[in-house]
């Protein structure tokens, strides 16, 4: 391959990968939000439960609460399915993140073996050159 090509290419992976980086940064915040709200929501299931038990109530007042516990259930239930949606997805952009830095490692290899094979083709013709020239030398001499 031209090393002009792989030079692209790599310089190509490489916007790849950057791209991929920030994907997986703004899944996992995203994942940290949805973390916050859960934990948000276990507080007020907490919270409804302790005025549950810590006083007496009227019947409109318990059923209140109880609706209320009830969304709130709902509520984290969506939120856990959306976490493990969300979780796939980073699992996806992390696996694709790695193939990245794999393919662009793959290619920087190839890209040392063009340099140094294009070096030693160099160095062999300026080998070749220089010995033409000691025989030139040579002939002239005698």
């Amino acid at each position: 391959m031209d090393r002009k090509r792989i030079d692209r290419i790599i310089q190509i992976k490489e916007r790849l990968k950057k791209d991929k980086e920030r994907e997986v940064e703004e899944a996992s915040s995203k994942m940290s939000a949805i973390c916050a709200e859960i934990n948000a929501v276990d507080g007020q299931i907490d919270d409804n439960y302790a005025n549950l038990s810590a006083r007496s109530l009227s019947g409109n007042d318990f059923a209140v609460i109880k609706d209320y516990l009830d969304y709130l259930d709902v509520q984290k239930s969506s939120l856990l399915c959306e976490k493990a949606s969300m979780q796939e997805t980073l699992d996806l952009l992390q696996h694709e993140l790695y193939e990245c830095a794999r393919e662009l490692k793959m290619l920087t290899k190839l890209q040392d073996k063009i340099k140094r094979a294009f070096k030693k083709t160099e160095n062999r013709r300026e080998q070749k050159l220089l010995d033409e020239m000691a025989l030139r030398l040579d002939d002239k001499r005698m």
